[in-house]
């Protein structure tokens, strides 16, 4: 059954079980390659405030390292956008079942607004590119099916 994730939009809660459930069909993971990525998401609120999120892509592999520095985090890239819009894409992505044509990473990103893009260098830019399926796969994973873990 799909349901939204039981967490609040952005937190360390909500990106770990998105991790989760981008992980849960390692088929589908596998069918996307291997990515080697440093992944920073930055959340800006009104008032001006960021928070950074990290991910990492290693191999077929998808970590989420909670809410980080940049210094101490070292994102390769960084996608940074307003608090609305990235509700908006989580929310289009939760009532289809993954993003719409008007809410994938890329569409928000392809001319800088409302999300950017942004690398310290050339190669940081290429790889969010390069590895833009995978990414947007695990932000699509918002609307698979919740996780259930078995009792321990």
């Amino acid at each position: 059954m799909t349901a939204p994730i039981d967490a609040p939009f952005p937190s360390d809660a909500w990106f770990s079980e998105l991790v989760l459930r981008a992980v849960a069909d390692q088929a589908a993971v596998k069918r996307l390659g291997i990515a080697e990525l440093r992944f920073g998401i930055e959340i800006v609120d009104a008032g001006e405030h960021t928070r950074l999120f990290g991910l990492v892509l290693d191999g077929y592999e998808v970590d989420s390292v909670g809410e980080v520095a940049e210094a101490e985090f070292a994102p390769e890239v960084v996608v940074s956008g307003s608090i609305d819009s990235w509700r908006q894409m989580v929310a289009a992505i939760e009532e289809h079942g993954g993003a719409d044509t008007a809410h994938t990473l890329n569409s928000l990103s392809i001319f800088g607004e409302p999300l950017v893009v942004r690398a310290d260098d050339a190669m940081g830019h290429d790889k969010f590119f390069r590895f833009m399926g995978t990414l947007q796969a695990v932000f699509d994973a918002a609307g698979s099916p919740a996780t259930v873990l078995a009792p321990s």
